[in-house]
């Protein structure tokens, strides 16, 4: 979710700050206890981002400095003038263990510790069921027999046996299929369910094996979430940044007064309690829809100006470039006017402050002493913000509840959408549901139309069959119609549900990228699912009612699985989003002589391609759930499963080191809410258990009756306050005062802000 705002020109008065503009957030934070760095030798004093025509070794130090490695201590230091990040870094081996890349911030070892369990959840599954399905699947003659009589049928042209058939398919399964084979007789239906249609006890030993992986599952998932709090926790004591001494203070009325004073008053004498805490910073947010705008009239201008140059031969002495000029200049410090104006005019002010403490043991008090539920902010929106009983306790100004929470990183804060009111906000995500829904209904009709036409050439393929007729045209065409099923769900969940529901999130207006990416990551999972397994099964079970016939539901399935587990992996290792930014990078450098890229644009095409982590939560996501749901149906699917995530864990963590810039520095909130996620894995055991079997076999298993309930409880248990008492683990806090840490922080509150961010990189460069 990049941002709109533009660094301009004077934005960086002194290249040696090491500004970090708001479109280009770096996760990195600042290890303790290292040695101060000294920031040197830069090519000029003066960094002017709109600059046509570009530097390009400018540019490629500036990649250099966005590269994923760990910085290099030395004392004489190349930053990069855009983002004043340091140019010498040391790059990770691949074969390094994930806890190394702390300096992303905790997010990218949580995620690939996520990998590792999802990876261990399914061996799990498989040595204590997946195995002996398949096995015993394999042991089962129903679909060999109904190969051999299909075989009988057709060199008999026996109208007895079809008449047989038919009318034993019609009274058990699908009364509107006349001519669908009960068993397809492919490879994937010997390694499935369907081999074993006839034998009660063993479909009866899988069941009982269910409740014993549920219940594995369940101890599993509460060493699983140790795991994740005992990384953030070493993560976090390794690391020095602003969120260990600030809160976010949210709900604060229109005042006539100064702000800065009022909270400041508030906060060091009223908010423990009577404790004197000391404030050290001070940070209010403001509506910035103003600015927004001008700046999107500076890229217009921007835009008019390249136009110009390319129609007119690159002369910049032309009249109407050096006007364009003009106006960009203008307009520029028309963006610095309004921006200070905003700083001191209480209007624009928008009822949200970050305030930093002395001590971070400040800090936890503070949030301590002011806790505050759901319901109460719930009935404060209804109340304009207004706290219906003056009796409640917490901190009360101008009958508004003051709602205290941990502040999110300053680069983990979208300072575009921050502002926005829960009103709109509300009326955003309807609007972004809606659309989802719509597109949904798209893909279900899509793979609807394709069942159809895979269910008629197969019919067309049988009626030939039964005529003696071998039409091989006829059947390479249904071969392929039904492959193209499986093939389709699977390159359209790769390449086109990732990019849809990343533009219906950003229409949600999300204050900042950590619940960006939750919101991400739970719509484009819960479409992947839907996509992957639910609607092949309402098409599949009762609309085309081919459930394990020809080209039926165990045969597109099992392709998906199959597909499912290798397609990503290898489409990521080749990774075309590389590639296409290699061929855009080369095109503009052969032509350097007309190239009308400003500088800032000209570094953003020198980085490497932007790495979202939500995607590839929701590529896991979906493989688990699907997994789990159709696990016992198709248990070779398990299989597939575990070597697709073992191959996506080296492919990612490859791309990571070697491929991407990461500007993204998440939380662990994201890591909590995926095993939240994970979690459901229960429920659909039972769920995708119990819809097989009734519409299959026309019966419901206790025991799948069992762990529906089961997964039910267990997911509306707080299981994360659960394993904090079971696994208590001890996390200090910092002992290391706010003026003892901040020169190690890469960056702060003011430093990200758009507003203050010019003030506080002076202020920054005098102390430097």
């Amino acid at each position: 979710m990049a941002s709109r705002f533009i660094q301009n020109s004077f934005q960086q008065h002194d290249s040696q700050v090491p500004s970090k503009a708001l479109s280009e957030h770096q996760p990195s934070k600042s290890e303790k206890n290292v040695t101060k760095l000294h920031h040197k030798s830069h090519q000029s004093n003066h960094y002017n981002p709109l600059a046509i025509p570009c530097d390009w070794q400018l540019a490629e130090k500036h990649a250099k400095a966005r590269r994923v490695a760990q910085e290099l201590e030395v004392e004489d230091q190349t930053t990069c003038p855009c983002c004043g990040y340091s140019v010498e870094r040391m790059d990770l081996q691949y074969d390094c263990d994930p806890i190394e890349m702390k300096f992303l911030g905790s997010g990218f070892p949580l995620f690939y510790m996520f990998i590792k369990y999802c990876i261990f959840i399914l061996v799990e599954f498989w040595l204590l069921k997946g195995m002996f399905c398949l096995a015993t699947d394999l042991m089962g003659d129903y679909c060999y027999n109904q190969v051999k009589l299909e075989g009988t049928k057709n060199s008999n042209k026996s109208h007895h046996f079809q008449h047989f058939e038919n009318s034993k398919l019609n009274l058990e399964h699908h009364l509107h299929k006349k001519d669908n084979s009960i068993c397809g007789g492919s490879m994937w239906h010997f390694v499935s369910l369907a081999n074993v249609y006839d034998r009660q006890d063993i479909r009866d030993w899988q069941s009982n094996l269910s409740l014993v992986v549920v219940l594995a599952n369940m101890v599993s998932f509460l060493f699983f979430r140790k795991a994740q709090r005992s990384i953030d926790i070493e993560v976090d004591e390794s690391q020095l940044t602003p969120s260990d001494y600030t809160i976010c203070v949210k709900n604060i009325p229109k005042l006539d007064e100064d702000y800065r004073e009022v909270l400041k008053n508030i906060f060091q004498n009223y908010a423990a309690d009577g404790r004197e805490l000391k404030v050290m910073k001070i940070v209010l947010v403001y509506n910035l829809d103003e600015v927004i705008e001008l700046e999107e009239s500076l890229k217009e201008l921007v835009r008019e100006k390249q136009e110009y140059l390319v129609e007119n031969g690159m002369n910049f002495a032309d009249f109407k470039v050096k006007q364009l000029d003009e106006k960009l200049e203008s307009l520029e410090h028309k963006i610095h006017q309004v921006e200070h104006e905003l700083f001191v005019n209480r209007d624009k002010f928008a009822g949200i402050a970050f305030i930093s403490f002395q001590t971070e043991e400040m800090k936890q008090m503070v949030l301590q002493h002011n806790s505050h539920t759901t319901w109460e902010r719930m009935k404060a929106f209804f109340n304009q913000g207004k706290t219906a009983d003056i009796k409640e306790k917490g901190l009360i100004l101008n009958e508004h509840k003051l709602y205290v929470e941990e502040a999110p990183e300053p680069n983990d804060v979208d300072w575009e959408f921050i502002h926005i009111q829960t009103g709109q906000k509300v009326k955003a995500r309807i609007i972004a549901w809606s659309i989802s829904i719509s597109f949904m209904t798209g893909c279900f009709f899509l793979i609807w139309f394709l069942s159809e036409l895979a269910e008629r050439m197969n019919e067309q393929v049988e009626e030939q069959e039964k005529k003696g007729i071998k039409d091989s045209l006829t059947q390479t065409i249904a071969f392929l119609t039904s492959q193209s099923i499986s093939w389709t769900v699977v390159f359209f969940n790769k390449f086109v549900i990732g990019k849809v529901y990343h533009l219906i999130v950003d229409l949600e207006k999300i204050s900042n990228k950590t619940k960006f990416n939750i919101s991400f990551a739970r719509k484009q999972s819960v479409a992947l699912f839907i996509n992957t397994a639910l609607i092949s099964l309402v098409i599949d079970f009762y609309l085309t009612g081919n459930v394990i016939g020809k080209g039926g539901f165990i045969y597109n399935e099992s392709n998906v699985f199959l597909l499912n587990a290798f397609i990503p992996p290898i489409v990521w290792f080749v990774d075309p989003w590389s590639i296409q930014k290699d061929y855009q990078r080369q095109k503009q450098q052969k032509n350097a002589k007309n190239c009308v890229l400003t500088q800032q644009e000209a570094n953003e095409i020198m980085e490497m391609p932007d790495y979202s982590q939500a995607k590839r939560y929701g590529d896991i996501m979906k493989t688990m759930w699907f997994t789990f749901f159709y696990g016992d149906i198709i248990p070779v699917g398990i299989l597939f499963s575990i070597m697709g995530l073992t191959l996506y864990y080296f492919v990612d963590k490859y791309n990571v080191l070697r491929r991407r810039t990461i500007k993204e520095s998440l939380s662990k909130h994201l890591s909590i809410e995926m095993i939240e996620m994970l979690e459901l894995i229960i429920i659909f055991t039972g769920i995708g258990n119990t819809v097989v079997s009734s519409i299959i076999f026309g019966e419901v298993k206790w025991q799948d009756f069992i762990i529906i309930i089961i997964g039910v409880v267990y997911n509306l248990l707080p299981m994360e306050e659960i394993s904090n008492v079971l696994f208590p683990l001890e996390q200090k806090d910092e002992v290391q005062t706010y003026d003892e840490a901040e020169e190690y922080f890469n960056t702060d509150y003011d430093r990200e802000n758009p507003v203050t961010r010019r003030e506080a990189l002076e202020e920054f460069a005098k102390r430097k």
